[in-house]
Parts: structure tokens; C-alpha cells; sequence
């Protein structure tokens, strides 16, 4: 139980829901093709037919908070204590959270036929998701009972989050169905890690300055799970992408995705309870130690009553995305690239959506990639990414929260040793964002017949095949 109240209250970024890569698409990296399940890895006549990242981490991490708790959570993430001065306590002020990762450990995957233009691959990744609201009194009362007024407070810790982390084991398959219409397919054996959701209700607090202690009231329910293994086949799940990819005779290609749908049945340690308590003692509530007291105390509140249920299911993180991307030449000797994208994802069991603007310009093997982006929570997002990429290479970093992640390694390297209470310049949110990806191919070069040395045997694969009984005659790409 701990672990949700460290989640929520001082909102690590160790645990995407708007973490979403989206510099990635339409690059051909193999974290796209697995990402999104129509795009290819790989290119005949230049690429080798096997693909891996060999253990090398292609990795995102995120957060991101709204309201008045942006500079508390940045300086005690950084700085090591809460900066409380922008809180506004009895106000009924809330901030957002929102927190992900996603890392593919292993990423594997052949190309099996030229006829067919078809691609298997296989991959091992670890997901977390996180989201929540929370208080301005919940934050500040981390830092004491300096920002209290009042001695007594009701409804004041009023919040719900949750989060889960699972591990996805996943098997694709791409083809070319014609020269403009590709499928992909994604299928994902989940084993849960960790689950935790919280609600209150109502609550309260009661200060004893003289005594340097508080009262804490709440009430609510809570459910969790946790797994005691790194694998554990006992919170299984499954999920599924699907993924189709069309170009016009204009040169416009279009990308539909459903992306991630699926479910996960918690029976390890799985735990539900309705909580309310009347009186529990903080102690030293201004001591060094009251980050630790407080976290306890909460814990005490919302296990006590914690009860086994025999199982419980949540859903993933589901979403759907559409894209349109167009290439430009603006050289006749085709070095310099324009590939702009535009895309509209909405996530199908939460409120999120998000459009995107992805722009890269490339130079032979070298490109750099702006994003816009503008989502449901009214917020702006400027990216950038770096990528240096051949046939059977590639390597990238980057962010699609530019000016967030600046600012975070700002206060990080403040080294603001005075612990000053200061409210800084008003931002939207605040967080950070990182990706990086690497990968190599290997194996014989995939070749056409007229000038190979070799040529993988194979013929049209099964979307193929059914694609020609049903439309052959009418497709005129055929």
C-alpha cells in the first residue's frame, strides 16, 4: 500500500498515457513496426532480414502534473524538500497527474517472404501506467502544518488515483497485402505486476501544534494487488493491436490503429476493502520524519481493512490513432526529406485524446523531428528528436515534452541548498519525458530475384491470399 501513497503524493516519475512516441511513426525503426503493427522494418534490396535490439533497452519514461503542486513535486523530486509557496490551502484546488513508462527489453523480428512481403516478430516489454487527482492540502501537508490556517479541515484529502505495471509478452505479424494496402497484427500475453486504486470520500484533519501532531480522518476504497515474483502467472492478461496502413495514388498514407486493447485478471494478493477511520495519530509532524509518519499513518487508514477477493480485472490503456503522412522531396538528388504526419489518437476507456503535428526534416541518414501536440487537459506540448539511421541501423533520443524537460533539469541542477519557499512563473504543467531506441539487422540482404544472391523462399502469406479470393478482379492495385 505504500507504494500507492509514494505514487500519489510525491508522484515518482518510476511509473503512458499521453507518453505516446510520436516522433516514431512513420520512421521504419523497428520500436514503430512493433508500436504500430502495419508499418514495415524493412526494405528489400537494402535491408538485411533480421532485426534486434539484442537486449539493448528502447525505453520511455514520463510524467506530468498540473495546478498549484508543479513546483512541491519538481523541487522534492530534485531537491530532496516540498516548495509549497504556489499551494492554496482550503481552496479546493486540485492537480492532475499523469505518469508512464514503456521498455522493450528484447525486440526480434524476420523478414519471411518477398513474394509475400511478410514480417514476424517477437518481443518482451514491462508497462506501467498512472493517473490520479490530487489535492493541494494532500501536498502540503508533507510539509507540515506551516500552510494551515485553521486547526480542523474536512474533505480536504479528497483523492483518487491509480496505477498498475504488468509485463507484455507479444508476437506480431506484417504483411503486404498489395502495393498499397499492408495489415499488421499484435498479439500480447500480459502477466500483472502491480495494481493499486484509491478513492476518498471524505476526510479531515485536526492540528495539535503544542504537541507537534494531527488527527488524520479518512474514508473511502481501495483495491489493490501485488505480485511477490518478477513473473507471475498468476495475474494473467492478454491484449491485441491492430493495425492497417494505405497509400494513395496521390502519395498520402494513412495509418489506422487500435492499439493495446486489453485485459488483466489480479488474483495474486488481490485485496478490496471500503475504509473509513475517525482518529489516526501523526506525530511529529514537523520533525524530519514526517514524510515517513504521514505515509504510514495514511497506509494504516486504507489497508486496515483490507480483505482477500478471490480476483479482480482491469483494462489496459487502450487507444485508437489515425494518421495521414506525406513524403517531400526538396532536392533533385533526394538527400533532403520532408515527411510531415498528422495524427489524432483518443484513448477508449478515458477522456485523453491528442492531436499531433509531427514534422521531420533528413539529410541522408540524419534527421530531426519536431512535434506539436494539444490533448484534453487543455495542455501544449512542443518535442524534439535526433536520429541517426541506415538500412540496418538506427539510433534515437528524444523528448515530446521539449520545454518541460528543460525546465526539470533546471531545478535539478539548481542546487537550491536553502530549501527556499518560492513561487516560480506560472506554466501550464510541469514533468519531464525521455525515449531513446537503438537496433540493428543482420542476416543475408533481402533481394529481389533479378539480382540476387539469394532469396528467401516463401510465397504470398495468409491476409494475402484472402485478400486475392475476395477482391481479385476488383482491386485494381491487385
Amino acid at each position: 500500500m505504500k507504494k500507492i501513497i509514494i505514487v500519489s503524493c510525491l508522484l515518482l516519475s518510476t511509473v503512458k498515457l499521453f507518453g505516446q512516441q510520436y516522433t516514431q511513426y512513420n520512421t521504419g525503426t523497428l520500436y514503430d513496426s512493433f508500436e504500430n503493427p502495419s508499418q514495415r522494418s524493412f526494405i528489400p534490396d537494402s535491408s538485411r532480414s533480421a532485426a534486434s535490439n539484442f537486449f539493448l533497452p528502447n525505453f520511455n519514461a514520463n510524467f506530468i502534473v498540473t495546478g498549484n503542486a508543479q513546483d512541491a513535486v519538481l523541487d522534492r523530486f530534485f531537491n530532496g524538500y516540498y516548495n509549497t509557496a504556489a499551494l492554496q490551502v482550503g481552496k479546493g484546488k486540485y492537480s492532475n497527474i499523469r505518469s508512464s513508462t514503456n521498455n522493450y527489453w528484447l525486440m526480434l523480428k524476420l523478414f519471411t517472404s518477398l513474394d509475400g512481403n511478410q514480417e514476424i516478430g517477437m518481443s518482451l516489454s514491462t508497462r506501467t501506467e498512472a493517473r490520479g487527482y490530487v489535492t493541494d492540502e494532500s501536498i502540503a501537508l508533507f510539509n507540515g502544518y506551516s500552510n494551515f490556517d485553521k486547526l480542523a479541515y474536512s474533505n480536504v484529502f479528497n483523492d483518487n488515483y491509480l496505477y498498475q505495471a504488468y509485463h507484455q509478452l507479444s508476437f506480431s505479424y506484417r504483411e503486404q497485402v498489395n502495393k498499397r494496402l499492408a495489415l499488421g497484427l499484435k498479439l500480447s500475453f500480459l502477466t500483472g505486476l502491480t495494481y493499486g486504486k484509491v478513492n476518498i470520500n471524505k476526510s479531515g484533519v485536526v492540528f495539535d501544534p503544542p504537541n507537534d501532531a494531527a488527527t488524520l480522518s479518512m474514508s473511502g476504497t481501495v483495491r489493490m494487488a501485488d505480485s511477490l515474483k518478477l513473473f507471475n502467472f498468476r495475474n494473467p492478461g492478454v491484449a491485441i493491436s491492430i493495425g492497417a496502413g494505405h497509400t494513395n495514388r496521390a502519395g498520402y498514407h494513412f495509418q489506422y490503429n487500435l492499439k493495446d486493447l486489453g485485459v488483466i485478471r489480479w488474483a495474486d494478493n488481490a485485496k478490496t476493502a471500503d475504509f473509513e477511520n475517525n482518529g489516526r495519530l501523526i506525530q511529529d509532524i514537523s520533525s524530519a520524519q514526517r514524510e515517513d509518519n504521514i505515509i504510514n499513518a495514511i497506509q494504516g487508514i486504507t489497508s486496515g481493512t483490507l480483505s482477500d477477493q478471490k480476483y479482480f480485472y482491469t483494462k489496459t490503456n487502450a487507444l485508437a490513432e489515425v494518421s495521414v503522412n506525406k513524403n517531400y522531396w526538396l532536392d533533385y538528388a533526394k538527400k533532403f526529406k520532408l515527411s510531415p504526419t498528422l495524427l489524432a489518437s483518443k484513448a477508449l476507456f478515458y477522456e485523453d485524446a491528442t492531436l499531433a503535428a509531427i514534422v521531420p526534416v533528413s539529410y541522408s541518414n540524419y534527421s530531426l523531428t519536431g512535434t506539436a501536440a494539444y490533448n484534453t487537459l487543455g495542455l501544449f506540448n512542443f518535442g524534439a528528436q535526433l536520429m541517426y539511421k541506415t538500412p540496418n541501423a538506427e539510433i534515437y533520443l528524444g523528448t515530446e515534452r521539449l520545454l518541460q524537460s528543460v525546465r526539470g533539469v533546471l531545478v535539478a541542477t539548481g542546487n537550491n541548498t536553502e530549501h527556499e519557499q518560492v513561487q516560480r512563473s506560472h506554466y501550464s504543467h510541469s514533468g519531464a519525458d525521455i525515449y531513446l531506441g537503438v537496433s540493428f539487422k543482420f542476416g543475408n540482404v533481402i533481394e529481389h530475384p533479378m539480382n540476387a544472391s539469394f532469396i528467401p523462399d516463401g510465397e504470398k502469406g495468409f491476409l494475402g491470399k484472402m485478400w486475392d479470393k475476395i477482391f481479385k478482379g476488383k482491386d485494381k492495385n491487385y
